[in-house]
């Protein structure tokens, strides 16, 4: 009932893809997906790309191609311009050099660092045992709340245009399946007729979902139904919905096997935190740090 879009995260995990390494020659047996002049984006490079992403991230761009397409023409511009500066001998001089090394010295450095740093504050195995967790759970129980989740199915007709009549012509479809499906049987008339084709092939059902994850259109609906109801047909951006409320699962408490993972990783999150902070004390002690403001002050002024 609700799309999922590709968000802005997708594009920039994409993007600074883009400038990791050259386009190549793909090899043999694998498919070109794209091309520009000589340059290539091959079929594992996208499978690569895609298994980077979470799997929503992922899930939405196979849904929606429009930010896997913007890349690839991206990519394929960034490796024409950066053909053409390298025929033109622009790597050689000495400006661009010179940007070239101080890169590659920070980036060296951020790696070396960071890569140290996750090595001396490695988080033991068996941290945090049950009983921690468990305490962590009892702390912060009261915070563990799970709002009331509706169990939902629905016949959709889409709206292919914005015309009135045509409109209105979906509107007294889906009211007359409504009359159906209120009388008869609601499944047997969501496989027939809605066009969703996913929840048609559950006899409408949809899932069981809070109403922050219910379309904004159907919430109120929703939420006055009472379990075994059908409401009238309600308009959507993309069409229309005759929704059955099947059942309300009450707000409660989450339980501490559904808390389990999510206490385990933020006990092991701050943990790591407590170690790295215990080796920046015994390698750098804040009692050896000194800042000389007068020094600092005229850097500043000499900016001006």
């Amino acid at each position: 009932m609700r799309r999922f879009k590709p968000s802005s995260a997708a594009l920039v995990l994409l993007m600074s893809a883009a400038g990791m390494a050259g386009a190549q020659a793909p090899a043999a047996g694998n498919a070109v997906v794209a091309r520009l002049g000589e340059a290539t984006v091959a079929q594992d490079e996208i499978e690569r790309l895609l298994q980077s992403l979470p799997e929503a991230e992922r899930t939405a761009i196979k849904a929606d191609r429009t930010v896997l397409d913007n890349w690839l023409r991206q990519r394929l511009l960034s490796e024409a311009v950066l053909r053409d500066a390298r025929a033109k001998g622009w790597a050689e001089r000495a400006d661009v050099k010179a940007k070239v090394d101080a890169a590659t010295r920070e980036v060296t450095s951020r790696i070396v660092s960071t890569s140290y740093l996750e090595s001396v504050s490695q988080v033991p195995a068996g941290y945090p045992s049950d009983a921690e967790v468990k305490t962590a759970y009892e702390q912060g129980k009261a915070n563990y709340n799970l709002p009331a989740a509706y169990r939902v199915a629905q016949i959709y007709l889409a709206t292919p245009d914005r015309d009135a009549a045509a409109v209105a012509k979906v509107r007294e479809e889906a009211t007359k399946l409504a009359r159906q499906a209120r009388t008869g049987d609601f499944a047997a008339v969501a496989r027939a007729s809605s066009q969703d084709k996913r929840s048609a092939e559950r006899g409408g059902e949809v899932d069981t979902l809070p109403l922050a994850r219910i379309l904004p259109e159907l919430r109120d609906t929703v939420a006055r139904l009472k379990p075994g109801q059908v409401s009238e047909p309600v308009q959507a951006e993309a069409g229309f919905h005759v929704v059955k409320l099947l059942d309300i699962t009450p707000a409660r408490t989450a339980t501490l096997d559904e808390m389990k993972p999510q206490l385990q990783a933020a006990l092991r999150q701050q943990r790591q935190q407590q170690l790295v902070q215990a080796y920046l004390a015994q390698v750098a002690p804040a009692t050896n740090l000194s800042i000389d403001a007068a020094a600092l002050d005229a850097a500043i002024r000499k900016t001006n």
